[in-house]
């Protein structure tokens, strides 16, 4: 036996606010079905539903992790091809080009991925890419 429903009809439904299954006015129907409903307790507009979405397991996927010293490895390798290189020591006065190799005192070697204005450069180290003043 098929129950009908109408606007202002009460309904027990889970009540997304509240967490619980209390009872309900429709509010809005769909062929004959409740599509919205209020809930007496607290109040609140909802899409009908008899009981709690269930949650599904999703499959993790393992993902390689990008590591600053990951993408570091990755840079030099690209520039250098396992040979060896020469580096430019870091100077804020000095003017420095996309993939010059430097040498800083603090950071170590850096490969200068960007430049992001013409007294900011992006370099890559091994800790992480820093933004370094050039040209100054």
């Amino acid at each position: 036996m098929i129950k009908s429903y109408s606007v202002g009809d009460d309904v027990d439904a889970w009540c997304t606010k509240c967490k619980l299954e209390l009872g309900h006015t429709i509010v809005a129907m769909v062929e004959n079905l409740p599509k919205k409903v209020e809930c007496n307790t607290c109040h609140g507009k909802h899409n009908y539903k008899l009981r709690p979405a269930t949650r599904t397991t999703a499959k993790k996927t393992t993902r390689k992790r990008i590591t600053p010293e990951g993408t570091y490895n990755e840079h030099l390798a690209r520039l250098t091809g396992g040979a060896s290189f020469n580096t430019k020591s870091y100077s804020i006065n000095s003017d420095f080009a996309k993939d010059d190799i430097i040498e800083h005192s603090k950071f170590g070697t850096g490969i200068v991925l960007s430049i992001i204005q013409p007294k900011k450069i992006e370099v890559i180290f091994k800790e992480g890419p820093k933004l370094l003043a050039q040209n100054l």
